[in-house]
């Protein structure tokens, strides 16, 4: 195949990524990652094509193999953190971020992904102070303010988290991952009023935030409107089509057919009174 023709093909495989169609995009990525052996960018390419298909493993070695070629390459080492990370192997992830970091010391992001995996293993004290550490290099960065805000929340300290989740709220206000944070926390707090508006102004922001419409439901659910419940659990299986949430998404059509047959079944019993 040509150069051009290589060229091509690797424009069009963009183009279905672009428009969403990976399993498409992924068939033309292989073909060109054959052809073109000694090229990261397509190694990494098919890896975030793979991604987005579920596959992670496979994902994982396409990163692998790129990294083979460029092993400096700062995106690609925070890339193949993440996918790690996901994967729940946390020691490769955190070695990843910390070749990052040596890189970049400064790196604020790099800092809050190293705190998130200490989090994850339950290593509060080192979770704090990379977020601490990336907000002494960036103030105002929001990844760094969400985190402690969860890391706070996950502490029970209530009062500091949500002093932490207005802060970021402050620095941007439309930012709804922070709003979806205060919401998530009032609801726990059982001030329903104040996660439902949190909530609401999460979805106005990215009407496609899926895990919004999921506490959205749950609030209604509390409150006995399982009407308004309903609604929003048909929301987030609208707008939820990554597959590592199938998991989720076959919760939630559960309760979905739940609330669809309790609706009807009072229909039936307020038309016969």
């Amino acid at each position: 195949m040509t150069t051009e023709k290589l060229h091509e093909e690797l424009s069009r495989a963009l183009e279905l990524i672009d428009s969403g169609d990976h399993q498409a995009a992924l068939e033309i990525l292989e073909r060109y990652s054959i052809q073109t052996p000694d090229d990261a960018d397509g190694h990494f390419w098919r890896g975030d094509t793979l991604a987005e298909l579920g596959r992670l493993d496979d994902a994982i070695q396409a990163y692998q193999t790129g990294l083979g070629l460029t092993p400096n390459d700062p995106d690609a080492l925070t890339t193949l953190g993440d996918l790690l990370f996901e994967a729940g192997r946390h020691q490769q992830a955190l070695e990843h971020y910390c070749a990052v970091l040596k890189i970049d010391p400064d790196d604020a992001d790099t800092l809050v992904s190293i705190g998130l995996v200490h989090n994850a293993l339950d290593q509060t004290d080192q979770a704090m102070s990379s977020f601490l550490q990336a907000l002494e290099y960036e103030p105002d960065n929001i990844f760094a303010l969400n985190a402690l805000g969860d890391l706070y929340y996950g502490k029970g300290d209530h009062e500091a988290a949500i002093k932490t989740y207005h802060k970021g709220v402050e620095l941007d206000p439309k930012d709804p991952v922070a709003y979806h944070n205060l919401g998530e926390l009032y609801y726990d707090l059982e001030e329903y009023e104040l996660a439902e508006e949190s909530c609401k102004t999460a979805i106005k922001l990215a009407p496609d935030f899926s895990m919004a419409y999921v506490t959205l439901g749950g609030i209604c659910m509390d409150q006995e409107r399982m009407a308004d419940a309903l609604k929003y659990y048909r929301k987030y299986l609208q707008y939820e089509t990554s597959p590592q949430a199938a998991d989720m998404v076959a919760e939630v059509k559960a309760v979905v057919e739940g609330l669809q047959e309790e609706l009807k079944e009072a229909t039936v019993t307020g038309a016969k009174s």
